[in-house]
């Protein structure tokens, strides 16, 4: 049962932290801006009785990142227990690439854009897995841009590690799959596994990233308007052999390289980033387009 939202009003203060505005809520509590003599940021609320304690999760996902110089996630600038909440302070990001996207003409990006925007993404989910953590809800609105200065609206943020699972043990060895494993994620991306409650690995969340990779280029997956997950599963299934046209309708060919990459990988097997991050700017080159400046540049 899910407890009662942690509500703060403009002007609190927690701690050096004064409350500005919220910004959102989740299942797992809130987020609002606030502020300090050193500037703004991102603050997440969870109530300390919460059954289960996202917060601490994502607190110690991005230390980990932090340790080993991970690329593309927020700084913990604060953490601690206020009352009745716990609370962690972070940096403070921009506009979702699910926004983004939504903003563009057809509502999908240019694509040096998506392409610029997907390379980003597959970085921040290596450096994820070289910790040995899956994300399991990768989509455009777990992603944003940065706020101030071109190089922070250039750069990708990878946000929510509330579903993220360890898939090492202490060694670093791969954990053998559960025989069965509950769904998780979003229906939209969720990979093919995820319907047949499989236990995710890797290249599951790489094949959730290429939908958002088809969706940002194109404003569409075929399955959108599908609303019971169990059809959706078997769209995804038709869409990685007959009807592989249905879901690279409007993408470079390249998209497909992509995938049969993807569903050639195992359990165990790690996804071969490299050859992705080649395989995708080559689509720059074949589609005659520049990643750079992002479509939302001029706007700022």
């Amino acid at each position: 049962m899910a407890q009662e939202l942690i509500q703060l009003q403009p002007g609190t203060q927690v701690e050096r932290w004064k409350i500005e505005k919220k910004l959102g809520e989740g299942g797992f509590g809130a987020v609002y801006k606030v502020s300090d003599s050193t500037g703004q940021y991102a603050l997440k609320v969870e109530g300390v009785n919460e059954q289960i304690q996202v917060l601490k999760m994502e607190v110690f996902v991005l230390t980990e990142l932090g340790k080993r110089g991970g690329r593309h996630f927020c700084k913990i600038h604060d953490k601690g227990r206020y009352g009745t909440f716990n609370y962690v302070v972070m940096t403070l990001v921009g506009k979702s690439l699910q926004d983004l996207r939504k903003e563009g003409p057809g509502q999908h990006m240019s694509l040096g854009t998506a392409i610029g925007c997907g390379i980003q993404a597959l970085e921040g989910l290596e450096d994820l897995h070289a910790i040995g953590y899956l994300h399991r809800d990768v989509k455009p609105g777990n992603y944003t841009i940065g706020r101030i200065g071109l190089d922070e609206l250039r750069k990708i943020y990878v946000l929510d590690f509330g579903m993220a699972r360890k898939f090492t043990n202490e060694q670093g060895i791969i954990r053998k799959p559960r025989a069965a494993a509950g769904f998780r994620g979003t229906v939209r991306y969720a990979p093919i596994s995820c319907h047949l409650q499989r236990e995710l690995c890797r290249k599951d969340d790489v094949e959730s990233w290429l939908y958002m990779l088809v969706e940002l280029t194109t404003g569409n997956l075929p399955w959108k308007n599908i609303q019971d997950m169990h059809q959706v599963g078997e769209y995804k299934k038709r869409c990685h052999n007959t009807a592989i046209n249905e879901l690279f309708v409007g993408c470079p060919y390249e998209y497909r390289e992509l995938m049969t990459h993807i569903d050639n990988l195992k359990y165990y097997d790690a996804p071969d980033y490299q050859y992705c991050y080649r395989t995708i700017r080559r689509a720059l080159t074949s589609n005659g387009v520049k990643e750079l400046p992002y479509d939302w540049e001029n706007k700022m």
